[in-house]
């Protein structure tokens, strides 16, 4: 559950709701922290490998290695606070540095790698949607495909898989009785946007699953018919 926690701003007092579980957040605003998080990673390795090449005493290589994971520590926190409060970055100087640190240490869990709970279910919006692991066997195995060939377009997307998860699932995770209806897919993607991400998590494991039990299989079926 989320944390209420009282922000001192100079003379202003501001109480502030900081997320600590999966279920605390959705996809979309898990989706800009993370591309928040990997554009200072990938700043940082740009920086990283620049000196890396260079013709440098190890030590003096070591130490600037160091200080650049030191100083993009420091903006990546400041980056996660004022985009958690709400405080632009310039008023950020005027917050205790201690309680920059409660919230940075507050969303910590947020960055540990999710372990499945095999829901097979969630309600949404007053409506309960069938998980794919119980929807499957009224899917076609062209709408499991489709879904499954949005992943191509990832590396193109701003936001990486947090883009493609609302589409996969506005196609594979239904309603009781519910057909499958292309024209519906947009939006319910854009509702699924708001879906928390236990939930979503949940979709992407067995998605990974089902994928690599069908690339097994698949595998198996050409090593066969090559023998023959």
């Amino acid at each position: 559950m989320s944390i209420t926690i009282s922000i001192k701003q100079g003379q202003d007092v501001m109480d502030i709701d900081i997320p600590t579980e999966w279920k605390d957040i959705n996809i979309e605003y898990w989706s800009r922290m993370n591309t928040i998080i990997t554009s200072h990673q990938k700043k940082s390795e740009l920086q990283k490998n620049y000196y890396k090449d260079k013709e440098l005493d190890l030590d003096i290589i070591e130490n600037t290695l160091s200080d650049i994971e030191f100083k993009d520590g420091i903006a990546l926190n400041k980056d996660i606070f004022s985009f958690i409060t709400g405080i632009s970055k310039e008023n950020i100087m005027n917050v205790e540095y201690s309680q920059v640190q409660n919230v940075i240490s507050l969303i910590e869990k947020l960055t540990e790698e999710y372990k499945p709970k095999g829901l097979k279910s969630f309600d949404f919006e007053g409506e309960t949607y069938m998980f794919p692991s119980e929807m499957l066997r009224q899917s076609t195995y062209g709408e499991f495909i489709e879904s499954t060939q949005l992943d191509m377009t990832i590396e193109n997307m701003k936001n990486g898989m947090y883009d493609v998860l609302p589409e996969q699932m506005a196609i594979l995770c239904r309603k009781d009785g519910e057909k499958y209806d292309e024209d519906l897919v947009t939006e319910k993607a854009i509702k699924f946007k708001k879906l928390n991400m236990e939930v979503a998590f949940e979709f992407a494991f067995f998605l990974t699953k089902r994928s690599e039990m069908l690339l097994k299989i698949s595998n198996t079926y050409l090593e066969r018919k090559e023998k023959v």
